[in-house]
């Protein structure tokens, strides 16, 4: 791939990163025009949230989240959430274009805003959106980058782009499926010499260190999974119904198993458009694509990501996963295939820009405004492939205002006393009635200084995804069958945490609770007799802290090496 512009324009670097930018702005408005934090599906920010054993992935779940949120605790320790997810969340998204039109560098200008376009405004960033997987997006934006930097690492052996693909793999492991994702672009990009190929897996192995490890030495569940969520969470239909339908939605990078994320337009003509716009790309951009980029490799991780993501919704590759998600540690990864997806998702929007340079420099005999007019259809495409992508990503982003008793709540909690805090009723998310009509997971786990237990099941339709944690599945059994006070005192649950705006609130048996505090939105409860829950081990958070400390510097490591040989390439030769 040639990383030389086809141009020196002065004005082409801007043009290039403000349309990715103004795309993410776009689909970000509602949370950059509003005042509040977002609170809807996935996506929970609080003003801050404080450093606890779940923030290392010794929680009652599985690690999912680790090290996201270590380090989002960190960091609302300096700024208050709102201001972070003002930030992240559309800087996220337009790095995913400026990635991308990067990695076809030795395409023109239209090309290049039409891949950078297309990486912003596509089926899987509006759907992953819309569900809140801000973190999962950021995986996917980091792609572009590692493909570029690997590859060069592969060739030139140079510290500052093994320091660059540490940077990135670093924020593609905010989480572990970001993290799986981002390897996959590593080593497919990178392997080459075996010894920068070992250098680039063991760069690999340790930036997973924090979520593996406490997966390994951890209470909350970080193992097995329920294989029922196979099935619900596997890739759907957008257009034609059954397996078709779902082979049309993935191909034009949809098909997310959440029907309530899906925009309005992917179920009419315009799911099978943009599948077959995805085809034709693919088909009259390969050649040119070949010349700018190493096809053959971006292919091959495209595929792979496509084939998994199309895995469960096959009979075999449904039975086979099933086998993977009940029986091997980890495998619950795998259960929401379509996320697998993001580097298909690259291929396709690197292969609409190289179509788009092809049907420009055929009509550059025709005159200025033919060129003019064609630039522009091509430019402005993926919007009109997904013309209510903004208006399904904005209900999710649109932030609220919390109730200040979170507040009062906390503190009366650190003023008598510590123990765990359950929430009811017993469910794992809510709709409140303070917020904006939005299901949102609870977010009473980032906001108190203290174990939260909440129920981990997940509740699909008619069908429940049984959760991974022990603890969680005996408190709902007992809740289920009795009063609340029993039910977590033998669960060593200390305090009760009831909103009051819950439809199943008034059918709590609460009898025998101690009230400690009480207003419109929210009730607190003592829980009598109860006795301390478990608790992470000295030893489990020593060795935990050890796997984030060696995590952190080989990340430390990578930006100085990248931060040096900026210095240098700006020092003038003597």
């Amino acid at each position: 791939m040639t990383d030389t512009p086809r141009t020196s324009l002065p004005w082409r670097p801007v043009v290039l990163d403000v349309w990715p930018a103004v795309l993410a702005v776009l689909l970000c408005w509602p949370l950059l025009a509003g005042a509040g934090h977002p609170l809807a599906r996935d996506l929970v920010f609080v003003p801050h949230q404080p450093w606890t054993d779940a923030s290392i992935g010794l929680g009652e779940s599985a690690p999912r989240a680790v090290p996201l949120d270590a380090v989002v605790s960190l960091l609302t320790a300096v700024v208050d959430g709102g201001v972070l997810a003002r930030i992240v969340l559309p800087l996220g998204l337009a790095l995913a274009g400026w990635g991308t039109h990067r990695l076809v560098r030795g395409l023109g200008t239209v090309g290049r805003l039409v891949a950078g376009g297309a990486a912003v405004w596509n089926p899987y960033v509006v759907e992953r959106t819309s569900l809140g997987q801000w973190a999962l997006l950021l995986g996917y934006a980091a792609l572009p980058w590692l493909l570029v930097a690997a590859r060069r690492f592969r060739e030139d052996g140079r510290a500052r782009d093994l320091g660059g693909a540490v940077c990135w793999l670093a924020v593609a492991s905010l989480t572990p499926t970001g993290g799986l994702l981002g390897c996959a672009a590593v080593l497919v990009a990178g392997t080459g010499r075996a010894r920068r190929t070992g250098w680039l897996v063991a760069v690999c192995v340790l930036l997973q260190l924090p979520w593996v490890v406490p997966s390994l030495v951890g209470t909350g569940g970080g193992g097995t999974s329920d294989p029922a969520g196979v099935a619900l969470f596997a890739a759907g239909a957008e257009g034609p119904p059954g397996l078709l339908g779902t082979v049309v939605a993935l191909v034009g990078g949809g098909g997310i198993w959440d029907a309530g994320s899906v925009p309005a337009s992917r179920d009419l003509v315009w799911g099978p458009l943009a599948a077959v716009a995805a085809l034709v790309a693919l088909l009259l951009g390969r050649r040119l694509l070949r010349d700018v980029l190493e096809l053959r490799r971006l292919a091959g991780l495209a595929a792979g990501g496509l084939a998994v993501a199309l895995a469960s919704s096959l009979p075999s590759g449904e039975s086979l996963m099933e086998i993977l998600v009940e029986h091997a540690p980890g495998a619950g990864l795998l259960r929401d295939a379509q996320k697998f997806l993001a580097p298909y998702v690259v291929l396709v929007a690197v292969a609409a820009g190289a179509t788009a340079h092809r049907a420009v420099r055929a009509v550059a005999a025709r005159g200025p405004e033919v060129v003019l007019g064609v630039a522009t259809l091509a430019v402005v495409a993926p919007l009109m492939l997904l013309p209510d992508g903004a208006g399904e990503t904005w209900p999710t982003v649109d932030p609220v205002t919390y109730p200040s008793g979170l507040d009062a709540v906390a503190e009366r909690m650190d003023a008598e006393g510590d123990g765990d805090v359950a929430t009811l009723p017993w469910r794992s998310y809510r709709r409140f009635a303070w917020g904006h009509g939005q299901v949102s997971s609870d977010p009473a786990v980032r906001w108190f200084d203290r174990g939260v237990v909440v129920s981990d099941d997940l509740v699909v339709g008619d069908k429940v995804v049984r959760g991974e944690s022990a603890r969680s599945h005996r408190i709902g059994v007992a809740l289920a069958a009795g009063p609340v006070a029993p039910a977590l005192a033998a669960e060593g649950v200390g305090w009760a945490l009831v909103y009051r705006d819950d439809p199943a609130t008034p059918d709590l048996d609460l009898a025998g609770l101690e009230e400690v505090y009480v207003d419109d939105d929210l009730l607190l409860f003592r829980v009598p007799g109860a006795e301390p829950g478990p608790a992470s081990t000295s030893l489990a958070r020593a060795v935990v802290l050890a796997a984030d400390s060696l995590a952190l510097l080989v990340l430390l490591s990578g930006t100085a090496a990248v931060a040096v040989s900026a210095r240098r390439a700006r020092k003038p030769p003597r």
